[in-house]
C-alpha cells in the first residue's frame, strides 16, 4: 500500500487528534477490557528506543468526558457547535480514510484497553541476508559497496510495533486489518502464516529489498501489529514465555525514569512514554557514510550521559483536571553539552511590577556565567580555540560597543522572568511578551544601554514611560500590516534592578504603573495564590529552579474573539473557495452561534508548572486545576 502524501498525512493525524478530543461528546462508554493482557513494557524488547502507552482507552474516554473540556463540549449551549465540529472532522476523515472502509466513529470506538506503540531497532531479516549472499557479482566494487550500504542501513534501521487491546471489538479491528492486508498483498507482498501455541502469526514478506516486512497476530482480544522483521513475533515470544531475553520493564533506565513519573501520584497514569535519545541519534548518524567522522564529535559532546527521558499524564480528580510529569535521566558529572545545564534556586515570588492581569508568569534561576563559559567550550570543539571570542564577542562589540561577557553576562544576578499579556483590542498577534533579567550593577547597565542608543541614533529614541527612561524603536509604522495584526515595537528599559525588554509599549507602561502606584499585582490574585499553594504540595520538599503560572482562559478568549470577528469569517470564506477544509469551517462558523464567552470561561482553570534539579537528572511537572463551575 503506497504511503499517503506528506501533506495529507499531516491533515489525517490532525483530524484524528481533534476527533479524539471531541469523541467523549459523541461516543458511548463501554465496559472495561480484560486486565489479563500484559502491560506493553513486559512485551516489548529491552532495547526499545521509544514507547508511548495509553493505559486504558475506555478509562481515558471517560476521564476526558469528565474533564473541563469534556463538560464544556457537552454544555447545551456549546454542544451544537461541538457536534458540528465533530461532524466536519468526521467527514474530512472519511475522505482521507475511504480506502480503509471505516468511519471515524467506528475507529475511535475500537480500543477498549491499552493502546501502545513503540520504536525499536531494526532486525536483519532472513530475506535481506539471502539477498546479500545472492548478489550476482559478489566480488565487484559495486557489489561490495552495495553490501556495505545495505548492512549499514539494516544494522541501524528502525522498526515499529502497535499493540491495541480491542476486547470484544477485536473483530472490527481484524476486519480493518484484513482490508489493509488485501491492499498490501495486491502490491506484491507474500502472505505466510505460522502457528505458535494456537496463536496464528501472519507475516507479509515484501516483493523486493528495501520494503519492510509486516507481522501481526491476535490474542485475548488484542492485536499486535509490527512493521519490520521479527517485531510482532518477539512480542509474542515474551507473551508466551518463550523468550529468555529481557523486556523493557527489566531495563534499569526505563524503571528509573518511570519511578520518578508514575510514582509521583497515587493513581495509575492514563498515558506514559519513554525515549532513548542517545541510541536514536546514534543509529541515525551511523546510517550515513560519514559516521566515522561525525559520531566521535557527538560522543565528545557527552550525549551518552542522557540515559533516557520519559513522562506520564494523569487526568481526573477533585482538585486537578490533569497532572503531567517529565523526567530526564542524566549521568553525572554535568560536562560536555550538559555543562550548559546550570539551574539554581531562589525566591520565585512575582516582583511587585508584575500586573494582576498577565496571562502567564514564569520565573527561573540560572547560573548564566557558567552556562556561557560551557557554551564557549562546546564551540571550541568545532571551531578551535577562543571560538566564542572570535565568532560572537568581537562581532557584537564591533556592532554595538557592548562587551558581551563583561557588560551583559557578568552583570546578570541569576534570575530571569518572562510575562505574557493579551493586549487589547484582540488581534492575531495580541499576545505581548516581556522579558526581564535581574542585574547586579544598575550603573553599569544604564551606561551599556546609553552606549547602544548612541550607536543607533536613527533606530532608537529615548522617552519616559511611567517615570522610567525607556529606549524604544524609532522605526516607522508598517502601513502594509493588516488591521488584524498588532503593530509590535521594540522597547528596552532599566526598571530598578531589572533590564526589561518588551514588544509592546502598552505592556511596558502597565508594568511601570504596577511598580509605582500600587495597582493590583499578580501576587494578590486569588488564582495565583491557589496555584502557588498547590505547587508547594507537588514539589514535595524539592526546591524549584523554575515556576510558572498560566491563565489558559485568556488564550481561549483570544481565539473566541478571533473566530467571531467578521475579518476572520471573511478570510475563511475566501479561502474556502479553493480549499474544501476551509469551506467546511466557513459553513460551520456561519451556521452556528457561540454562546457568550463568560459561559465558556467557567470551564477553564489556571495551571502551574515547576522544574527542579537533582543528581540523577531534571524533573518537570505541570498541573491544571479543576474548574469550579
Amino acid at each position: 500500500m503506497p504511503p499517503l502524501p506528506r501533506s495529507l498525512s499531516h491533515h489525517f493525524l490532525a483530524m484524528l487528534t481533534l476527533a479524539f478530543a471531541l469523541a467523549p461528546a459523541a461516543l458511548p462508554l463501554r465496559a472495561q477490557s480484560d486486565d489479563s493482557v500484559p502491560g506493553a513494557p513486559r512485551l516489548l524488547p529491552e532495547d526499545t528506543l521509544a514507547y508511548l502507552r495509553i493505559d486504558n482507552a475506555e478509562d481515558l474516554r471517560g476521564d476526558m468526558a469528565d474533564s473541563s473540556i469534556g463538560r464544556m463540549l457537552n454544555d447545551p449551549q456549546v454542544q451544537p457547535f461541538a457536534s458540528e465540529i465533530y461532524r466536519t472532522v468526521a467527514d474530512l476523515f472519511d475522505q482521507f480514510a475511504s480506502a480503509a472502509e471505516i468511519s471515524m466513529d467506528d475507529l475511535l470506538a475500537i480500543p477498549r484497553g491499552q493502546v501502545a506503540l513503540a520504536l525499536m531497532p531494526k532486525n536483519i531479516s532472513d530475506q535481506a541476508e539471502e539477498s546479500i549472499r545472492d548478489d550476482e557479482d559478489p566480488n565487484s566494487e559495486d557489489a561490495i559497496r552495495r553490501r556495505i550500504q545495505r548492512k549499514r542501513r539494516d544494522q541501524n534501521g528502525f522498526a515499529g510495533v502497535f499493540i491495541i487491546d480491542a476486547g470484544k471489538n477485536v473483530d472490527d479491528l481484524v476486519g480493518l486489518i484484513d482490508r489493509l492486508e488485501s491492499q498490501i498483498v495486491t502490491s506484491g507482498y507474500v502472505r505466510r502464516t505460522t502457528s505458535i501455541k494456537n496463536v496464528t502469526l501472519v507475516q507479509l514478506l515484501p516483493p523486493r529489498q528495501g520494503r519492510p516486512e509486516i507481522e501481526y497476530f491476535k490474542r485475548d482480544g488484542t492485536i499486535v501489529f509490527g512493521i519490520g522483521s521479527k517485531t510482532a513475533s518477539k512480542v509474542l515470544d515474551h507473551w508466551l514465555d518463550r523468550s529468555d531475553e529481557s523486556t523493557l520493564a527489566d531495563r534499569a533506565d526505563f524503571s528509573s525514569v518511570m519511578a520518578r513519573c508514575v510514582g509521583a501520584e497515587g493513581t495509575r497514569p492514563q498515558l506514559t512514554f519513554f525515549v532513548d535519545p542517545y541510541n536514536i541519534i546514534r543509529r541515525i548518524v551511523n546510517q550515513g557514510g560519514a559516521a566515522a567522522l561525525v559520531w566521535p564529535l557527538v560522543e565528545n559532546l557527552g550525549v551518552g550521559k542522557i540515559r533516557g527521558m520519559g513522562g506520564s499524564s494523569f487526568r481526573g480528580g477533585e482538585v486537578f483536571d490533569d497532572i503531567m510529569h517529565l523526567h530526564v535521566l542524566i549521568d553525572p558529572p554535568r560536562d560536555g553539552i550538559f555543562g550548559v545545564l546550570r539551574p539554581e534556586t531562589g525566591d520565585s515570588t512575582p516582583p511587585q511590577w508584575v500586573p494582576n492581569d498577565v496571562t502567564s508568569y514564569t520565573s527561573m534561576y540560572w547560573d548564566f556565567e557558567t552556562t556561557y563559559d560551557n557554551v564557549g567550550g562546546i564551540l571550541e570543539i568545532f571551531n578551535g580555540a577562543d571560538a566564542m571570542t572570535r565568532l560572537v564577542e568581537q562581532p557584537v562589540e564591533t556592532r554595538t560597543g557592548v562587551a558581551l561577557r563583561d557588560d551583559v553576562i557578568g552583570n546578570m544576578a541569576g534570575r530571569y522572568v518572562t510575562l505574557r499579556w493579551i493586549e487589547p483590542p484582540i488581534k492575531l498577534n495580541s499576545t505581548a511578551q516581556l522579558h526581564a533579567v535581574q542585574i547586579k550593577d544598575k550603573v553599569q547597565a544604564k551606561q551599556m544601554m546609553a552606549n547602544i542608543r548612541d550607536r543607533f541614533p536613527n533606530e532608537m529614541q529615548t522617552e519616559t514611560i511611567g517615570g522610567y527612561v525607556a529606549y524604544t524603536s524609532n522605526r516607522p509604522r508598517n502601513e502594509n500590516l493588516p488591521e488584524t495584526f498588532r503593530q509590535a515595537t521594540l522597547n528596552l528599559m532599566l526598571l530598578d534592578d531589572w533590564i526589561v525588554f518588551s514588544d509592546s509599549r502598552a505592556f511596558l507602561e502597565r508594568v511601570t504603573q504596577s511598580n509605582r502606584d500600587g495597582r493590583p499585582r499578580l501576587l494578590t490574585v486569588p488564582e495565583y495564590e491557589l496555584v502557588s499553594s498547590e505547587l508547594g504540595g507537588k514539589l514535595d520538599g524539592e526546591k524549584p529552579f523554575m515556576v510558572s503560572f498560566l491563565r489558559s482562559s485568556d488564550y481561549i478568549r483570544q481565539m473566541y474573539e478571533l473566530v467571531k470577528s467578521p475579518e476572520t469569517q471573511r478570510f475563511v470564506r475566501q479561502a474556502g473557495q479553493n480549499n474544501p477544509v476551509a469551506a467546511k469551517v466557513s459553513a460551520m462558523l456561519e451556521n452556528n452561534q457561540l454562546p457568550p464567552f463568560e459561559e465558556l470561561k467557567k470551564y477553564f482553570a489556571p495551571s502551574g508548572t515547576f522544574a527542579y534539579d537533582e543528581p540523577s537528572g531534571m524533573h518537570l511537572g505541570s498541573f491544571t486545576l479543576r474548574a469550579d463551575e
